[in-house]
């Protein structure tokens, strides 16, 4: 189980935007009238857990007690891990008139959306990594931990308006999505009491643990629909700095209903375990361990139902404050938030700058989030014949510096306009 959830934390890779703005991200140029493109993004990232260690355990490599004992160091009362994987392919249209009015656009996407999350106490590392021998005659507090896992495929559509009232732009997107896979746990209290002679354990939970139907697994399973909002504004203004811009954009407002076979629970108990009385190595029986398998056991602490459930989503919120401080460089100041994911308010600071009329590069300093310090570059480049490409990283942290840090993600956009 334990690997499980690790190979989870590397394969579901925090850097996802509103998804307007991966397709809108700069002017759409009047000399166009069609614009497609595919769009590519994966972050990972933790506050206590590092690159080094999470590469060991992934690729089953040996992690000795120096490496545990780097990131209990690290280790909080509370701490995070998130990560994401977004990609797809995009098409918008400009209009004729929408309304009777000019400067609309109407777009279209499809995407395949994966998410993890989880927070979890001190306790729950130790025991976790080092076993329960420390806790003889004490309790370890594993309360609050939480956990969710989603994936889904969305289709979206929406419209997008270049100009209003000076030259504001503003879009707004429905999506369906189908629900491939779900897995939710929340404890809010967990203590796991080992008697002081290691004769017997106690674990007394408040637990609610849903998860979708097993049988059907891959992007072709449905087992669950729902729908989703994305909402973007952009404001500019002029200055005594220079021209500016504020940007709201929340995505992924909504959830998705899995279906009836999905397992669920919602209980309080206490289950006291023993373990196994064996008087002679020469009695042991198979029959000894009869009725203990892993089932057996999961089925007495937490025994499931099958029902509908709610999966609300991640819903992310970015607001970002602009300005030219020079005809080649931008400054910007922005805050991030992400509903529903055991998410860390994130402030970040980026300059923009301008090599040509045709590439930029960017660079970003944040705090928060799923880690703690969050490095970013990124690059973009107008290539040839309308293609334009976005390039770079939210996360180089866990890159460079393997041994202090988790953050680690790439991003990539290619479009093209067509006249």
């Amino acid at each position: 189980m334990k690997k499980i959830l690790f190979i989870s934390f590397i394969l579901l890779g925090t850097i996802a935007f509103a998804q307007i703005p991966n397709i809108y991200g700069d002017t759409f140029p009047d000399s166009s009238k069609t614009r497609i493109g595919i769009v590519g993004e994966y972050g990972l990232n933790a506050s206590a857990f590092t690159s080094t260690f999470i590469s060991k355990f992934y690729r089953g490599g040996y992690i000795d007690k120096g490496l545990k004992d780097q990131v209990l160091e690290r280790t909080r009362n509370k701490n995070r891990i998130g990560a994401d994987i977004n990609y797809g392919v995009y098409a918008a249209f400009k209009l004729d008139s929408f309304l009777h009015k000019e400067n609309f656009s109407v777009f279209v996407s499809l995407r395949d959306r994966q998410h993890f999350d989880a927070s979890y106490s001190k306790d729950f590392y130790r025991v976790g990594f080092y076993g329960n021998h420390d806790y003889a005659g004490k309790t370890a507090d594993l309360s609050g931990f939480s956990l969710n896992l989603l994936r889904y495929q969305q289709f979206q559509i929406g419209l997008f308006s270049n100009k209003l009232d000076s030259a504001a732009r503003w879009g707004v997107a429905l999506s369906i999505l189908k629900g491939e896979q779900y897995a939710s746990i929340y404890a809010k209290k967990a203590e796991l009491f080992t008697s002081e002679d290691g004769q017997y354990i106690d674990f007394n939970t408040s637990l609610q643990v849903a998860q979708s139907d097993t049988a059907k697994k891959g992007v072709g399973a449905f087992n669950g629909i729902g729908a989703s909002v994305d909402i973007f504004f952009e404001a500019p203004f002029k200055t005594k700095i220079g021209d500016s811009k504020l940007t709201v954009s929340v995505a992924d407002i909504g959830l998705i209903q899995f279906n009836q076979q999905t397992l669920y629970l919602n209980q309080d108990s206490l289950f006291h375990y023993t373990g196994f009385e064996v008087n002679s190595i020469y009695d042991l029986q198979d029959s000894t361990f009869s009725g203990t398998s892993q089932d057996s056991i999961i089925n007495k602490i937490a025994p499931f139902k099958k029902q509908k459930v709610n999966a609300t989503l991640p819903s992310t919120l970015n607001i970002t404050y602009s300005t030219d401080l020079s005809p080649k460089f931008t400054l910007s100041e922005g805050v991030r938030y992400v509903f529903n994911g055991n998410y860390n308010v994130l402030f970040y600071v980026r300059g923009n700058y301008l090599i040509n009329k045709n590439i930029s590069v960017n660079a970003t300093i944040g705090y928060g989030g799923y880690g703690n310090m969050n490095y970013g570059l990124g690059v973009y480049a107008n290539i040839v014949k309308g293609f334009m490409l976005y390039a770079g990283s939210n996360n180089i942290e866990g890159f460079i510096a393997p041994n202090k840090a988790a953050g680690q993600g790439a991003y990539i956009s290619l479009i093209k306009n067509f006249n």
